[in-house]
């Protein structure tokens, strides 16, 4: 079921693209800076993060935390949990993004989860570029818990 789930979400993703102009202006963004140490904090998780060069891209790679502070303190297992990375112009424009999807895993104050993103713009506009994140997590009280209800987060882009 599951699997079915995540394709019906990369469908959904890959169709809308084509017919929509994603934006992130609602989001927390920071100044896209090569190789500096940055953060972005969000509702509930925080971003550490730095751009890298690659050959023919560039990556977002760093930790995200998940607040412990702002989900139930019953919380102790993530379900489900997605990240995405935004490169965006001015705007809130979407030039690039990517997606890493993570394996459930217990939910632990103070440990991160490493994310590592490639970001191919088709081009780089001049002016200003900004880097914002986007997530999806479900938490449970447990690992095999299956009737209480979870917990259900999600930040990301919109279709405008």
């Amino acid at each position: 079921m599951k699997k079915i789930t995540v394709v019906l979400f990369v469908l959904f993703v890959l169709m809308s693209a084509g017919c929509a102009h994603l934006d992130v202006s609602h989001l927390n963004r920071d100044h896209w800076v090569l190789e500096s140490p940055s953060k972005i904090s969000m509702e509930f998780m925080d971003f550490d993060y730095q751009v890298v060069p690659r050959k023919d891209s560039f990556g977002i790679r760093g930790t995200a935390f998940i607040k412990k502070d702002n989900v139930p303190e019953w919380a102790r297992w993530i379900g489900e949990l997605w990240i995405q990375g935004y490169l965006s112009d001015n705007d809130g424009g979407v030039l690039a993004q990517g997606m890493q999807v993570f394996s459930p895993e217990k939910l632990q104050a103070g440990v991160g989860v490493p994310f590592d993103f490639e970001l191919k713009p088709e081009q780089i506009m001049s002016g200003p570029l900004f880097i914002s994140f986007g997530y999806r997590m479900v938490l449970h009280r447990d690992k095999m818990d299956t009737i209480s209800p979870p917990f259900m987060a999600i930040q990301g882009a919109v279709s405008q």
